[in-house]
């Protein structure tokens, strides 16, 4: 690909339509659409206590990353990476690095010690995650943050 310029910005509750596309491109079960999930994915954009970003190359969504947040009561924040998903086309372009990258940066804005992610046995993207900058601990990749300065 030459030159694609990517956009992150936050979700919003009217990329609903097209998040659900790219899920369903990639082969994940989607739950019904009705209200309670529409509900559901506005309540997501909108929870302060998460990020959810997406990637956008002129115009059309290529991937979106979701993290969480958990304050500690005596240690640092910790980040949780729930979901990264990049459309099928735009793979081994860079996107998925760069919302790892903002995934990562958030989550050192946010003060947190760690970012963690549960992988499946057998995912591909454990190797994507350790040339991320993550390390493996069983079935989940953590990777110990330092503070924004």
């Amino acid at each position: 690909m030459s030159e694609t310029r990517v956009r992150i910005r936050r979700g919003r509750r009217t990329d609903f339509t097209a998040v659900m596309q790219l899920l369903a491109a990639g082969g994940v079960a989607l739950p019904p659409p009705d209200r309670a999930t529409l509900r559901r994915f506005r309540n997501l954009v909108n929870d302060l206590g998460a990020d959810f970003y997406l990637a956008v190359v002129d115009g059309t969504l290529a991937g979106f990353v979701h993290v969480t947040y958990a304050r500690q009561v005596a240690a640092a924040p910790m980040a949780r990476l729930e979901s990264l998903v990049v459309a099928e086309v735009w793979r081994r372009g860079g996107i998925g690095s760069a919302l790892l990258r903002f995934a990562q940066g958030r989550a050192r804005q946010h003060g947190c010690g760690t970012l963690s992610c549960i992988v499946p046995d057998g995912a591909a993207a454990r190797r994507f995650l350790e040339t991320g900058g993550l390390s493996a601990a069983g079935a989940c990749y953590i990777q110990g943050l330092t503070p924004c300065s």
